[in-house]
């Protein structure tokens, strides 16, 4: 997801997190909020527009665009019909996330060649282990996510970002396999850790951040491991 549409929803999980369980009324309005910001919004995530604009997606499913349009509108369907009752919304996330995502996960994974048919599943892996991460953190640990000083430098200043960048020019007209994933995402990891020390001096900023990027490595380890293991 685009960096917006990660951020909306980490701050709706913490919303969720710091509100009152007897605020039924304030929590119902702010899931309302989030189904229409999923219904608005996921569809312009960075896998759809990946999709969207690659070759052999459109080759076999030429009509994706209308399909994206009416799947998305069941996505939000599914967000809207959620009952928040006794949960606390980390637990209607993590009980429902995987549920309102099917429709636009099978779509695209039936779209997409074999050798990329692994990276819908993945994408899930890493989303609900972003959100398990963002349920477990403080609220000064979600804040310090959208500090920005790592904004302050430029990427392609560091080394390890520059093979990140040149990996992703070259996926620019294709679509990645489970395999570039898996080698790209130790590159990923250095080259965050490089921008946080050189561009944030608060620790609490730098290990908000990490822990959000071990959460994610861990999610992804079982299934890099299966392939180096190949």
């Amino acid at each position: 997801m685009k960096s917006f549409g990660v951020l909306s929803l980490l701050l709706c999980v913490l919303a969720f997190v710091s509100a009152k369980d007897s605020d039924v009324s304030s929590a119902e309005e702010n899931l309302r909020e989030l189904a229409k910001a999923l219904n608005d919004k996921m569809n312009t995530t960075i896998l759809l527009d990946i999709i969207t604009m690659g070759d052999k997606i459109k080759e076999k499913c030429p009509d994706i665009e209308d399909k994206i349009e009416h799947t998305m509108d069941r996505v939000g369907e599914c967000v809207e019909a959620v009952d928040l009752g006794s949960d606390t919304f980390c637990s209607l996330i993590r009980k429902n996330f995987v549920k309102c995502m099917k429709p636009a996960k099978e779509l695209i994974t039936g779209c997409m060649p074999q050798e990329s048919k692994d990276i819908p599943e993945m994408i899930e892996k890493m989303m609900m282990a972003m959100i398990d991460q963002a349920c477990s953190s403080t609220v000064e640990e979600m804040l310090e996510m959208l500090n920005p000083c790592k904004m302050e430098k430029d990427p392609q200043t560091f080394p390890a970002c520059k093979e990140v960048m040149t990996t992703m020019e070259q996926y620019k007209n294709k679509l990645p396999s489970k395999a570039m994933i898996c080698q790209t995402m130790p590159k990923m990891r250095m080259c965050m850790k490089a921008v946080l020390d050189a561009s944030c001096p608060n620790q609490i900023t730098k290990n908000a951040h990490m822990k959000m990027q071990d959460a994610i490595d861990k999610a992804m380890k079982d299934d890099c491991d299966a392939l180096n293991a190949a």
